[in-house]
């Protein structure tokens, strides 16, 4: 797939200091690989927001950094959060060669309607949300998407090696491990009486409350 365009420039701003280009929407970040020294770059909060939204941490990336003859092919590999804003505060990005296949992380989504759902009132579980894949960098994916129209019955099921990926694409993961299953969806009905009897106890029978009385008057 054509990989997603990124600019980026070099950062000068290292260690405490960062956080002065965090206040001012720039996410600083560093591009590592193979036989080449690190490269600290910048990145606007915006357009890298952007791109992770689109390629995720399972596709290719062009980043074309100030300065630089070439762009890099990358794939994000470390992403820091903060920890209540949830924005995105610090990027990792690993050179890859054309010719050497990487492991990834790729998302699964569920795509279709169930007929079990409509028809027997079941639900749809998602038990497995990614599953690792192998491939060259240019026959990376961003998902997999699982069909679950499918499913018609209670206890249907799909499982890894259910799946189909495009040619190039090799998952790694269990073939065994169930992706998406449906079940009965579980419903309590309590009766009014019972909480009732389950608050207040056993209901008093008739005159038992006087018979209490009197002997609590007589002691």
């Amino acid at each position: 797939m054509e990989a997603t365009q990124l600019h980026a420039e070099p950062r000068t701003v290292t260690g405490k200091k960062v956080k002065l280009l965090r206040q001012k929407d720039i996410v600083p970040g560093i591009i590592y690989g193979r036989q080449m020294d690190n490269v600290v770059v910048q990145f606007d909060k915006r357009e890298l927001t952007t791109a992770l939204g689109r390629v995720g941490t399972s596709a290719t990336m062009q980043v074309e950094v100030s300065g630089s003859s070439e762009p890099y092919l990358v794939i994000f590999r470390d992403i820091q959060h903060d920890v209540i804003l949830r924005d995105v505060v610090h990027v990792d990005l690993q050179v890859l060669s054309l010719t050497e296949t990487v492991r990834v992380p790729v998302n699964i989504v569920l795509v279709g309607v169930a007929p079990a759902v409509e028809a027997e009132a079941g639900i749809v579980v998602q038990v497995l949300q990614e599953v690792e894949i192998e491939a060259l960098p240019m026959d990376l994916i961003p998902q997999i998407e699982v069909d679950i129209s499918g499913l018609t019955e209670i206890g249907n099921s799909i499982n890894v090696g259910d799946l189909e990926t495009p040619e190039g694409v090799t998952i790694l993961s269990n073939p065994d491990v169930t992706i998406v299953q449906v079940t009965y969806e579980a419903i309590e009905e309590v009766e009014e009486e019972e909480v009732e009897e389950d608050l207040l106890g056993e209901p008093l029978e008739e005159g038992e409350e006087g018979a209490e009385e009197t002997e609590e008057a007589e002691s």
